[in-house]
């Protein structure tokens, strides 16, 4: 970085020169299994009322500072006061401002992670400037108790600890005893128990509105057919969502996306529940469709994604790059870090699955 009092450069964070931007252009391929969304469109009756909704917002008027209606909706969803409820634009937004309002420590602020696990933990921290300290999974994917304690008892204790549950690139769903431990046994860290997947392994979430105050709850409804949206939101302690509220930029989320989360969340919830039955009952068949191929690995499930490994980077990527031709987008994981071989593949609608089906079946035999 320049070091010329007459070069704005000199301004810039240091710690934005090791990292990547985000940025993933947008496909038109007609099947696109890599980014983890529900695949089912909303019945055509829905998408007519949620035009009606459009129509007639006040295109000219800010929103709610902080949505107050949508706030209140998941507040009697999850049992607890709205006043909890912290909207952002995305979980991405939530978790900014949650590596905001808790990195102000006496000490150096560390966040400690599984790894690996959701991209942006890691990357939003480090744009702060904030300590990562990254904790392998254990090879069959699940938490290394030890590590973590051990990180998290380290120089201090770590200010916060991202868990994403079930974990994103890995689908692994953590033992709930243990990560109960963990947050019973380190009351100095802030806990984000991450659940945007949580819709699709029913009974698993570990939301309880009488958490300890160092738990978060965290989700989004990108996950469950509003990718669109970018609605996510966090439920915290009432003193820590004070704290988020200050950070918080207001207006944060827009009218549109408020009222249509809220129609959707409340008139049409059964219509959402049914797509993510039909998506969670759709990844049993592409676990079928999957196993047919002999060199596949596949791991536990329980998410609206498939993690496989293959043998070889080259095996995966060449047979990304095949779908890819087929019409059929598919994550590359092969250069994430214990994932060697392996890709992402989220679940389709069954026109998604037959095409996969086909194009894996056309591939074997030119093989």
């Amino acid at each position: 970085m320049s070091t010329d009092s007459t070069d704005w450069r000199r301004h810039l964070r240091p710690s934005l020169a090791a990292l990547e931007v985000y940025d993933v252009p947008p496909s038109t391929a007609p099947s696109r299994l890599h980014a983890n969304e529900c695949p089912e469109p909303w019945p055509q009756e829905v998408r007519d009322a949620l035009a009606e909704v459009v129509r007639g917002l006040e295109l000219g008027r800010y929103p709610d500072t902080s949505g107050r209606t949508l706030r209140r909706v998941l507040g009697e969803r999850h049992g607890c006061d709205s006043g909890r409820v912290v909207l952002g634009n995305g979980s991405d937004e939530i978790i900014g401002m949650l590596l905001t309002a808790v990195s102000g420590g006496p000490e150096t602020s560390r966040l400690v992670i599984p790894c690996p696990t959701f991209v942006m933990y890691a990357h939003s921290a480090r744009v702060l400037g904030l300590e990562v300290d990254e904790v392998p999974l254990r090879p069959d994917f699940e938490l290394d108790e030890a590590a973590m304690r051990a990180a998290l008892g380290r120089d201090g204790g770590a200010a916060i600890c991202f868990l994403a549950r079930p974990n994103n690139p890995t689908a692994s769903l953590w033992d709930q005893a243990m990560i109960e431990g963990l947050i019973a046994d380190f009351p100095g860290t802030v806990f984000v128990i991450d659940e945007a997947y949580a819709a699709y392994d029913p009974g698993c979430s570990l939301w309880r509105p009488d958490r300890p105050s160092n738990y978060v709850h965290m989700a989004t409804l990108s996950k469950v057919g509003l990718a669109a949206l970018r609605v996510g939101y966090c439920v915290a302690d009432p003193e820590l969502a004070l704290a988020l509220n200050k950070v918080r930029h207001p207006y944060n989320v827009s009218q549109t996306s408020i009222a249509l989360a809220e129609l959707a969340l409340t008139r049409f919830a059964d219509a959402q529940d049914a797509m993510v039955a039909k998506t969670t009952a759709n990844r049993r068949r592409l676990v079928e469709i999957l196993r047919r191929l002999p060199d596949a690995e596949l791991f536990p499930d329980h998410g609206n994604l498939v993690l496989v490994r293959f043998p070889s980077d080259a095996r995966a990527r060449g047979l990304r790059a095949a779908l890819a031709q087929a019409g059929i987008l598919v994550k590359d994981l092969t250069r994430v870090p214990m994932l060697s071989g392996c890709l992402r593949i989220s679940v389709g609608t069954d026109e998604d699955l037959e095409r996969l089906a086909a194009a894996l079946d056309a591939i074997a035999s030119e093989a």
